[in-house]
């Protein structure tokens, strides 16, 4: 059978046809490069939030934490069964003041700074905050270190869920820390905190007053021990401290957008004065980290006695 002469029109030789190829490749993985890097780059924190000052993330403590003083805010009893390796452990009866008639109020700054020195800080060490509760009970401590002065005070973003998340080991064993003496070395910072008093003669027509426990205790359906009845502070807005987290899933905080969005549905913008509140200051604490750390929200404030002090000194008929 005869063949048909394949034709070639203008053939290029071979050594410039590889080339050409080559050449091609590495431009369209180059245009490849650039198109993802506009559209599939996650941003990074720095740019989504107002500041990252407060907020560790747990790759950032493993690769650069050297040095850190570690806090993890669990009960004794959780601690013992596995915790970050070098931690020590404070827990919520360690941060109150047992001389009120009621409980759950700040301690004061002399036993803050016999705490601190014990566990072995200096004013100049950072401070990392973790627990299993997506920082809840971190925020508290994080409020009353800031409240007293030490700037360099972070939360650990997911606690100890991300850390496990990650396959990180745990330890069972105390690490081993010598005391310091520890004193604060500027005046509390009162933009931070609010008072009883302050609350009940407030005349801000502006003021939103944000309940951040949950629709039960809001309503009064149900109520914490330690309060003297169940019920809400009269003209307060209800908003669960929870919704700025993932708090079934990895328990970090939501992104900028997400955060913004619910607060805003109840008219927290950053335009108008804040006072949070919940059962002894400790949700209402991680609500204000939220505003002021994450959003950069000012004049906002943690009423400290709460609900369990509003409800023994305000009476029933003021709810």
């Amino acid at each position: 059978m005869h063949q048909k002469n394949q034709v070639v029109e203008n053939p290029l030789p071979t050594s410039i046809g590889m080339n050409w190829k080559i050449k091609s490749l590495l431009l369209f993985a180059i245009l490849l490069s650039i198109g993802c890097g506009n559209f599939e780059q996650p941003k990074s924190k720095g740019t989504e939030y107002a500041s990252v000052e407060s907020l560790a993330e747990v790759d950032e403590f493993v690769n650069s934490g050297e040095g850190w003083k570690l806090i993890d805010l669990r009960k004794p009893e959780e601690f013992k069964e596995g915790h970050i390796l070098g931690a020590v452990n404070v827990w919520r009866t360690d941060i109150t003041d047992t001389s009120y008639a009621y409980g759950g109020m700040m301690p004061t700054q002399g036993h803050m700074e016999q705490l601190l020195s014990r566990l072995g800080i200096t004013p100049k060490d950072t401070i990392v905050i973790y627990d299993e509760k997506a920082e809840c009970d971190a925020a508290r401590l994080w409020w009353i270190l800031k409240f007293y002065g030490h700037q360099n005070t972070k939360l650990l973003n997911g606690g100890l869920a991300s850390w496990k998340r990650l396959g990180k080991e745990l330890a069972i064993d105390n690490h081993p820390f010598r005391s310091t003496i520890y004193r604060f070395e500027s005046e509390p910072d009162s933009s931070m905190l609010m008072m009883f008093q302050s609350v009940r003669s407030s005349s801000d027509s502006t003021l939103l007053l944000i309940d951040t426990r949950g629709k039960e205790e809001y309503s009064g359906e149900f109520h914490k021990s330690g309060a003297a009845y169940p019920g809400h502070i009269k003209g307060a807005i209800n908003l669960d401290w929870a919704v700025a987290v993932d708090y079934d899933g990895t328990q970090k905080f939501l992104s900028a957008q997400e955060l913004k969005a619910r607060y805003a549905a109840i008219g927290i913008d950053g335009t108008k004065p804040v006072v949070t509140y919940c059962h002894s200051g400790v949700r209402s604490a991680h609500t204000l980290f939220v505003l002021t750390e994450l959003l950069g929200y000012r004049n906002i404030k943690n009423y400290d006695g709460s609900w369990i002090e509003w409800s023994h000194l305000n009476g029933q008929n003021l709810r």
